[in-house]
């Protein structure tokens, strides 16, 4: 009896823990646009964490509230290039931070040049890796990290192969 009863709890609880962890720590989302085709193909299930701290780094794939609304409604995926007080620009199609070419063997595409930018501290420089196919910071400038719900660690694309 006591068996049963600790499997009815298990069960009871199950779906508890689920919705807990899906609304508070994890992060689903299926990618629509081709942004980040060169290493997250369209259609593809990426798994992440929420962030519940501000640790970023370079080459971070984010998860962030739409720059804008307006516009459309849905998150945003993107690689964080530059952070909060850095220096951002390209030159001849080269991406240079703080005046240091950026070596991108995940980016393609052709890029314009982008005049320098120093972004502002709590925000995040952010593009896709399909740079031609790429609405990001380019466009819209940098996103508060506020905005930003988490980081991305692990894709399924829909031919079931896992990415990194």
């Amino acid at each position: 009896m006591m068996k049963f009863l600790r499997t009815l709890i298990l069960i009871g609880l199950a779906p508890l823990l689920f919705f807990v962890a899906d609304n508070h720590f994890l992060i689903r989302a299926i990618v629509i646009s081709g942004s980040m085709a060169q290493t997250i193909p369209i259609n593809s299930h990426v798994f992440g964490l929420r962030s519940s701290f501000r640790g970023f780094a370079h080459g971070d794939i984010i998860v962030f509230t739409s720059p804008i609304p307006d516009e459309f409604s849905e998150m945003f995926i993107k690689r964080i290039i530059a952070l909060g007080g850095e220096e951002i620009g390209i030159r001849g199609g080269v991406v240079l931070v703080n005046g240091v070419v950026v070596y991108e063997d995940y980016a393609k595409g052709t890029m314009t040049d982008f005049e320098p930018v120093i972004v502002p501290y709590g925000y995040l420089f952010v593009m896709g890796d399909a740079r031609q196919n790429s609405r990001d910071s380019r466009e819209w400038g940098a996103i508060p990290v506020s905005s930003v719900i988490g980081r991305i660690y692990l894709g399924l694309t829909p031919s079931l192969t896992i990415l990194p």
